[in-house]
């Protein structure tokens, strides 16, 4: 903090002369301050005794300090210093709080004037020449002021996002079943009963250190208010969606996020939270590798029934694919084109060699390369599925 230089002697006398009038000056203090200020004179953050008691400690000081006579072991910034705190725990605005100190400078100061006026005319020259003490002093306290109350309310802001992460970890590891757990969650998290949610993960390509990836501002933005919490490689939020579509929120993601996410079906009721975050990092577990893409759980079904039976899939792999693995990545890749493009075309040759830029007697001999490497047949329902699953699952 700032030196404060020695007040002239006339000031230091003026000073301890309204030393007696203090509390007559913080009463004219406060009344300054509901008549000039608009959040003062309208809020109920700040009890009339607490303004009073506030305009009393800090006038005090102020008075002290010009007239030389804090007591010896006391903080000439207390009084400012508690007041901050009080304010900033009742939220009340930091720009009225300060206001209020720049009125207590013009009813200190004309307070000093009317002094030297009325007792001591050949000071009034002295005080004016040395305003700039008065100015100083004020400034110093609405410094002291201001860093107190920013200093409690990153305080405050840090208790409250770490509540609302110990709250959210409940939820995604099970515990919203808890009447207790919900009851507080829906406090915390500002949700109720009937709150529409889903949960997103997001995936990251190493560990995550920051919250620097979250999608919450962006998603704030677009009318999805959020919570998220950074877990290994991924991140996962909930994601309040009033009334707008799933569908909605995953074209949302597709804009604010980077890489690949999955996202849980829609729900209500917190009892749900921990399902639906399972079913939203089986949707992300069916994003292929190096791929960006949102992908909704309910949309990837099938993908996800093999991504949730990773040793089942592997041997459909093998057993529906067979020597069509064992080829040149290049050639393997150019015929699991083919045959992903025939599924999705129903069977329709032409279509396909459309798709692919070549002939549809290509693609015909493409598919039958393919029935002899996997000694899979392309007219059998059950190789289709087989087939159908591998494809799915590259």
């Amino acid at each position: 903090m700032a030196m404060l230089p020695e007040p002239a002697p006339a000031t230091r006398e003026l000073a301890r002369r309204l030393l007696a009038r203090a509390p007559e000056l913080a009463n004219l203090l406060r009344d300054t301050i509901v008549q000039n200020d608009d959040v003062y004179a309208t809020t109920d953050r700040v009890a009339p005794e607490e303004l009073l008691r506030s305009c009393r400690d800090n006038m005090l000081r102020s008075l002290q300090s010009l007239s030389g006579q804090v007591p010896d072991g006391d903080d000439l910034f207390d009084a400012a210093r508690l007041t901050a705190r009080r304010r900033a725990d009742a939220g009340f605005p930091l720009e009225s709080l300060l206001h209020a100190f720049r009125l207590g400078t013009e009813v200190l100061w004309a307070a000093l004037l009317d002094e030297a006026r009325t007792s001591a005319p050949d000071a009034l020259g002295e005080l004016l020449d040395g305003a700039v003490q008065v100015m100083q002093l004020m400034d110093v306290m609405s410094l002291a002021t201001a860093t107190e109350y920013r200093a409690r309310q990153s305080a405050a802001q840090r208790r409250d996002s770490e509540r609302r992460q110990a709250v959210l970890e409940g939820l995604l590891d099970g515990r919203g079943g808890d009447p207790l757990v919900a009851d507080e969650a829906n406090r915390v998290l500002g949700l109720t009963s009937t709150t529409r949610l889903a949960v997103v993960v997001v995936g990251h390509a190493g560990p995550s250190t920051s919250p620097s990836h979250s999608p919450a501002d962006a998603l704030t933005a677009l009318g999805f208010a959020s919570q998220w919490q950074l877990r290994a490689d991924r991140e996962v939020g909930l994601v309040e969606l009033g009334s707008a579509p799933l569908s909605r929120l995953v074209g949302q993601l597709g804009r604010v996020v980077e890489g690949k996410a999955g996202v849980s079906p829609a729900f209500t009721g917190l009892t749900e939270s921990a399902s639906a975050y399972r079913l939203a990092e089986l949707a992300l577990d069916t994003v292929p590798e190096g791929r960006a893409m949102v992908a909704a759980f309910e949309d990837r079904l099938p993908e996800a029934l093999l991504a949730a039976n990773r040793p089942i899939a592997d041997r459909i792999q093998e057993h529906a694919l067979g020597q069509l693995l064992v080829l040149d990545p290049d050639k393997r890749d150019l015929l699991l084109r083919t045959l992903d493009c025939w599924f999705r075309r129903d069977g329709a040759a032409t279509e396909v060699g459309d798709e692919l830029n070549c002939h549809r007697n290509t693609v015909l001999q493409r598919l039958a390369r393919i029935e002899a490497l996997t000694g899979r047949s392309l007219r059998d329902h059950r190789d289709q599925l087989l087939l159908r699953l591998a494809v799915l699952d590259r």
